[in-house]
């Protein structure tokens, strides 16, 4: 248990691709997209916070800060939000977030007290995977509202335009622990549902 860092599920997408439905509902494997998420999280996390435009049942949830901007504004919601100084951001349409995954990602926290870190990315052949990342919420807090302000709504960008220090786990020590880079697999599409046969609720 990570005391010092809360999680936000980007749950506010319109899933399009998917003919609007709810993807946190999705159901991978015999349970939703979001249960498997909680199971993770759940017991390394301080609090889990939902970033979604209807309440979430038993959940903490934000809505964005600016309409339809984009996950960035759920991130700025999410940072608004959190009780504790670190938020672990993840897209609610990643069903195989798993244990090993979410325990290095954490663990480059270790030194943070020590070390000039506003940040932890990942970065898959050198480009950056924006919605897993863990922020420091003081300092992101007026970086992401000063790029709403003024419409940067690319969310990658907030870890690579410099405003913020990273500490960035590239590809090679990622699949260290997930040969297959599963947990970074995102639904976006029917295809990603029907493939070894995964269907809608």
């Amino acid at each position: 248990m990570r005391p010092d860092v809360s999680a936000l599920i980007l749950a506010g997408g319109r899933a399009t691709r998917l003919g609007g439905v709810d993807k946190r509902e999705l159901v991978v494997e015999g349970r939703t997209i979001f249960e498997r998420q909680l199971a993770v999280l759940l017991p390394r996390l301080a609090e889990i916070i939902v970033s979604s435009p209807k309440p979430i049942p038993g959940y903490r949830t934000v809505t964005d800060v600016v309409a339809d901007a984009g996950p960035l504004s759920g991130i700025a919601a999410g940072v608004a939000a959190a009780a504790t100084p670190w938020l672990f951001v993840v897209a609610g349409d990643m069903p195989y977030i798993d244990g090993p995954f979410v325990d290095l990602v954490l663990s480059h926290l270790d030194d943070a007290d020590t070390l000039p870190i506003d940040a932890v990315g990942i970065r898959i052949g050198g480009l950056p995977e924006p919605l897993v990342c863990v922020l420091r919420c003081a300092t992101c807090a007026p970086v992401l509202a000063a790029r709403l302000a003024r419409g940067d709504r690319k969310a990658s960008r907030l870890l690579t335009d410099g405003e913020l220090r990273v500490r960035w786990i590239e590809e090679p020590v990622l699949r260290a622990v997930d040969p297959e880079l599963r947990a970074l697999f995102n639904v976006n599409t029917p295809d990603d549902l029907t493939r070894s046969g995964r269907q809608p609720k």
